[in-house]
């Protein structure tokens, strides 16, 4: 795989060939990011949108272009036991690359948003890595954390496993040393204040939606 002559500016924006990003949030994090990763097809839909990628990886048969059209660094990578999603965080892992935002992972398909929320799993702890859609931002927490947050924003929880102890304070429905199963039993919580505290023995998804 293509390696980098020079180390990338960070932190680095990760783009997904899922719904393209029209909240201002992570509209306002692709504006302004110096370093833009495209996996396959979603460097059309930067170029259209009138950016230009820093680095194009993947299989490159959902692009329209070619190497010669597109700017930037052209990766092709065709193990197709792996998504291109996790194609370029390999790509990011090996050139030192540790601090990611991943946009465009949700939406269009169901099957590719399921299956890009277990990579967030997969990968956290190698890089740090969180995910932002047009809806929320989506981390994977495991600990005890202190968690920014807005009064009444929309939090939910879902265990990735079954997660044998989870405290939550600073919530509307709070939780203590309670065992959760993967279910939807800890979603559409509510944020009191400007944070709250989570500790989980075991990884959850933690979803907090956009407030505006």
């Amino acid at each position: 795989m293509i390696s980098l002559s020079a180390p990338l500016k960070e932190p680095v924006i990760l783009l997904a060939n899922g719904e393209f990003p029209v909240h201002h949030l992570p509209k306002y994090l692709l504006d302004n990011s110096e370093t833009i990763i495209c996996t396959d097809g979603a460097t059309d839909k930067l170029i259209k949108y009138g950016l230009e990628p820093t680095v194009t990886i993947g299989d490159l048969d959902s692009t329209k272009l070619s190497e010669h059209e597109s700017p930037g660094l052209w990766v092709p990578a065709q193990d197709q036991n792996k998504t291109d999603l996790q194609k370029a965080l390999d790509w990011c892992i090996i050139n030192n690359i540790i601090e990611i935002t991943i946009l465009g992972a949700g939406g269009i398909r169901e099957d590719h948003a399921l299956g890009n929320l277990h990579i967030l799993a997969e990968y956290q702890g190698m890089v740090e890595l969180k995910m932002v859609t047009n809806h929320a931002t989506i981390n994977c927490e495991q600990g005890n954390r202190i968690i920014s947050s807005q009064p009444g924003q929309a939090i939910s929880i879902i265990a990735i496993h079954p997660v044998e102890s989870i405290t939550v304070s600073g919530l509307k429905y709070p939780m203590v040393n309670q065992r959760l199963l993967p279910s939807s039993r800890a979603i559409c919580n509510e944020a009191l204040n400007h944070e709250f505290s989570l500790d989980t023995s075991d990884p959850v998804w933690l979803f907090m939606n956009h407030t505006d």
